[in-house]
């Protein structure tokens, strides 16, 4: 998800001060692992779409990915603007924006 528009800066979280990118591998690793998971699932339910064990699946990789996508947006928003330089700024509107439409978007796949 992180797509380099974000390099460079640098926030206080949980009173060590890290760069923004390296507080969001984490959050962009666990989010890889679900998505890989998920795509696995979503190509056998298409050749057995009534297959409980299966929606069961989708359904909890769904909820990681959202739970994930959510603390990805929160570290971003938690970003003071004061602390960033205007074009710094922008790239993590930008980045915000796009995570905002992502976790809709996986929120409309879970409904």
């Amino acid at each position: 998800m992180a797509s380099g528009r974000i390099k460079g800066i640098t926030i206080e979280i949980g009173g060590d001060t890290t760069k923004l990118q390296d507080s969001l591998k984490k959050v962009d690793r666990s989010l890889q692992t679900t998505q890989s998971s998920l795509k696995d699932v979503n190509k056998l339910l298409k050749l057995d779409p009534k297959n409980t064990e299966l929606l069961t699946q989708k359904h909890k990789y769904l909820g990681k990915e959202i739970d994930a996508t959510k603390e990805r947006l929160r570290q971003l928003k938690s970003v003071e603007r004061d602390s960033l330089t205007p074009e710094q700024w922008d790239a993590l509107q930008r980045e915000i924006i796009e995570t905002e439409s992502k976790l809709k978007k996986l929120e409309g796949d879970l409904k």
